[in-house]
């Protein structure tokens, strides 16, 4: 955190400048101070926070401070906070705000003073009409989800929730021959590894496969995707480092740790 405010110090110190001054005027028509918040180290430093008894206004500078959005709602714990965007997008402004940086913090401002006074009062009808919007998208959403769950249900499939809160669901398949067996069966399969250099960054969990691209049996091609991989915090996709048909593969749902092997390929005939 120490290197990021050695790094942009002079860019954050001018961004949190000009958005003060942007803002002045709604601070002092409608009561409004700034807010001293201690972030933590995921937050993005680029921000000024004002507040009233009523409303909260969050001004960030997005891309390292090159962009600028607006986040507001009530002021109280664990209340929503909502883009600018989407009043922008509801009352329609004739000329939309535009221009770098800084012409954005006082288009922004110059759009809530002549736009959302009621907002700036304390009327809360927007923020209950936007609760209202989320709860319907979320409640949209859970029946989509039990609608793609009761399909795959139904046709065999295995839900699996993994230890990083996702559901991943297993193809049915018959019961799978152990590693050793098939490796037996085929001692010239090629094995499929996956390796650190392939996770790109690590997560708090072990890797499992979420996806996988072909199925048992079908041929594979060289440099072909043949499953996902996810942890808590990548996902990515692996390729095949060899063409043949895929003779055996670790169930998806099941962690493991790195250098071990996925899958086994029997390679073609000459």
């Amino acid at each position: 955190m120490q290197d990021y405010y050695e790094l942009y110090a002079d860019e954050l110190r001018y961004f949190k400048d000009e958005a003060r001054k942007a803002f002045a005027t709604i601070c002092s028509s409608f009561g409004l101070q700034e807010e001293h918040v201690i972030l933590t180290d995921t937050d993005n430093l680029f921000q000024v926070t004002f507040s009233n008894r009523k409303i909260r206004i969050l001004v960030e500078g997005i891309n390292w401070g090159m962009n600028t959005n607006i986040h507001f709602g009530i002021n109280k714990r664990d209340a929503n906070l909502y883009s600018i965007l989407q009043l922008t997008r509801e009352r329609k402004p004739e000329i939309p705000v535009s221009g770098n940086q800084i012409d954005q913090l006082f288009g922004y401002s110059h759009y809530l003073m002549t736009q959302a006074t009621d907002i700036l009062q304390g009327d809360t009808t927007f923020f209950n009409r936007q609760e209202a919007l989320l709860k319907q998208e979320k409640e949209r959403a859970r029946k989509a989800i039990q609608a793609e769950s009761d399909i795959k249900l139904s046709k065999g499939y295995l839900r699996i929730d993994t230890p990083f809160g996702e559901s991943i669901w297993r193809k049915p398949r018959p019961l799978l021959a152990t590693y050793y067996s098939i490796k037996d069966k085929f001692p010239h399969s090629y094995e499929v590894v996956f390796n650190e250099k392939d996770l790109l960054s690590g997560g708090t969990y072990e890797p499992i496969i979420t996806n996988w691209k072909i199925e048992l049996g079908e041929m594979v091609i060289k440099d072909q995707v043949i499953c996902e991989i996810s942890t808590d915090k990548v996902s990515v996709e692996i390729v095949s480092p060899h063409t043949g048909r895929l003779v055996w593969l670790l169930e998806e749902g099941i962690a493991f740790k790195l250098s071990t092997c996925i899958a086994l390929l029997d390679p073609p005939l000459i």
